[in-house]
Formats: C-alpha cells, sequence, structure tokens
C-alpha cells in the first residue's frame, strides 16, 4: 500500500518530469542564432532624455531595496493571522492543539506584536545561544509523520514546501507556512515534539 508520503512525492515526480517534457519541446522550437542581430555597439553618450516625471520615477525605482524588487519576502514587513490554526484535538504525546488565554495573553501575542515591528530579513537575523537560526523553515519530511499525516488532513499540502517555525521561548514553537511574506500561524506546540531533536 503506498502511503501518503509516496503519493505526495509520485505527483511531485510526475509534475516535474510533465515540466521538463514542456521544457524540451519549447526549446526544439526555438531557433539558436550565432550571428548577432546587431553589429553596431551603442554610444555611451547618446542618453535619451526623460520627461521630469520619468527621471522621478526612474530614480525612486533605483531606491527600492533589492529584496523587493527581486519579489523575496525579506524585503518585507512580518504580518501574520491565526485564520488557519488547528486547535481541535490532542497530539498522541498528550499536548492539547488549542492554546489557553493565558498562553496567548502572555507568550504569543505579545511575541508576535514584536514580530509585526520587524522586516522578514530582522526576523532571519536572529540566532540561539548555540548559533543556530532561531526562526526558520522546515521540510515538510522533517516533521514527525503524525504531524505530516495532519497538515495532509487539513488540506494543508499544497503549503507543504512553506513551512516555517518560530521559536517564541525554551521549547515552545508557533508552526505554520508562508504565503507571500504572511505567516499563518497553524501550531502553537509547547514541548519541542513536532521536530524532535536528540539532546
Amino acid at each position: 500500500m503506498v502511503s501518503r508520503r509516496e503519493k505526495r512525492l509520485q505527483r511531485k515526480a510526475a509534475k516535474q518530469q510533465k515540466f521538463e517534457e514542456a521544457k524540451k519541446k519549447l526549446l526544439e522550437q526555438v531557433q539558436l542564432d550565432d550571428k548577432p542581430r546587431f553589429l553596431d555597439e551603442p554610444k555611451v553618450d547618446k542618453i535619451p532624455h526623460l520627461a521630469p516625471h520619468l527621471q522621478r520615477a526612474e530614480v525612486e525605482k533605483a531606491k527600492e531595496p533589492r529584496a523587493v524588487k527581486s519579489g523575496s519576502r525579506f524585503g518585507e514587513q512580518v504580518t501574520w493571522c491565526i485564520s488557519r490554526s488547528d486547535k481541535d484535538g490532542t497530539w498522541s504525546w498528550g499536548e492539547p492543539r488549542a492554546w489557553g488565554q493565558h498562553e496567548w495573553d502572555n507568550e504569543i501575542s505579545p511575541k508576535f506584536l514584536e514580530f509585526e515591528k520587524l522586516t522578514w530579513a530582522e526576523i532571519d537575523q536572529f540566532s540561539s545561544e548555540s548559533g543556530h537560526k532561531m526562526h526558520h523553515g522546515h521540510e515538510f519530511e522533517e516533521l514527525v509523520d503524525e504531524a505530516q499525516l495532519r497538515w495532509i488532513d487539513l488540506d494543508l499540502e499544497e503549503f507543504a514546501d512553506n513551512i516555517f517555525r518560530f521559536r517564541l521561548e525554551g521549547t515552545k514553537r508557533a508552526w505554520g507556512f508562508i504565503l507571500q511574506a504572511h505567516f499563518h500561524f497553524v501550531w502553537w506546540e509547547r514541548d519541542h515534539r513536532i521536530y524532535p531533536v536528540s539532546n
């Protein structure tokens, strides 16, 4: 019997193969010509004159951070929500998925209100005493099997490549996924069991 994980990997491989076949067909249609189309070098001193409002627009565009130009989230401010949070039931190790009001008021909300003041580039700079990144992405397969199955049950499989977790304090973590620089908070965990590490 094929596991859900294997099915997911098969779908991913089939999608990649289809992409490669389409790419090959497209490349076959392209005619490569070694001869340059223009033999004359453009003269450097011939710079087009722009209208004043277009010149200002060019100057402003040049001032934009590189991260914004490249489409990276790192130039963006952190935003987040709990609209996709999974607060039903309990993990097999006995930890409830839902947070209590005390946890929200004293541990979760204050930390995320601080994160909102930062860019993703600043979040990326945080490191622990051991030098490891405090807040970072994870591979879907790194999560314990129970968490992988729960993720799929929640119909979040399309976001499996964007899993991210914040380390809040000690063994407490906020798990979710990033979509267009927005963090969707899915799980609150207290005991570092979703991605266990050996001591």
